[in-house]
């Protein structure tokens, strides 16, 4: 992952989320796929933003010194331990955003210092993605955790 496309891309995800929170999910049809929803209710403009996650992911009680290399290194957890997992972190505000620095594993910390991880790395698919698309309407937002583990984010031309 290369250094700009990594800070960029925290940028953006930092403006995005913090300040939001985990306001809903849907589960996909065969358990691969989870959508979060997450709304700013503090901001009238770029409020409500959907991460489709298409990995493995997990809540960890507090922030960790090490975080998984990969998918198989991330828990197992049923679809239940997962709607548990969102069911305790609901309402909670996103306090910071970051991105691992070998690959674009997503870390949103919650003010309770609870972690959401998602694992951003896979060879040959995209782990998460991050934007206002799947609402309907325009995309002005997209964060892409690519195949290789790389990162892809398009923004406004206003935002720099």
């Amino acid at each position: 992952m290369k250094l700009e496309n990594q800070k960029f891309a925290e940028k953006v995800l930092k403006y995005l989320l913090i300040g939001s929170q985990v306001d809903g999910i849907k589960f996909g049809l065969d358990g691969s796929t989870t959508i979060l929803y997450f709304t700013n209710y503090s901001r009238k403009e770029d409020d409500a933003f959907c991460l489709n996650i298409e990995t493995a992911w997990t809540v960890y009680p507090a922030s960790c010194d090490k975080y998984p290399l990969s998918e198989a290194q991330v828990p197992t957890n049923t679809e239940e331990q997962h709607f548990k997992y969102i069911w305790d972190i609901r309402r909670e505000k996103v306090v910071n955003v970051q991105l691992d620095t070998v690959s674009p594993h997503l870390i949103i910390s919650l003010e309770s210092g609870k972690v959401l991880f998602v694992n951003g790395h896979d060879a040959n698919y995209e782990c998460w993605q991050l934007g206002d698309h799947f609402a309907g309407g325009n995309c002005e937002w997209l964060l892409v955790a690519t195949p290789g583990g790389n990162i892809e984010a398009w923004s406004p031309e206003h935002f720099e």
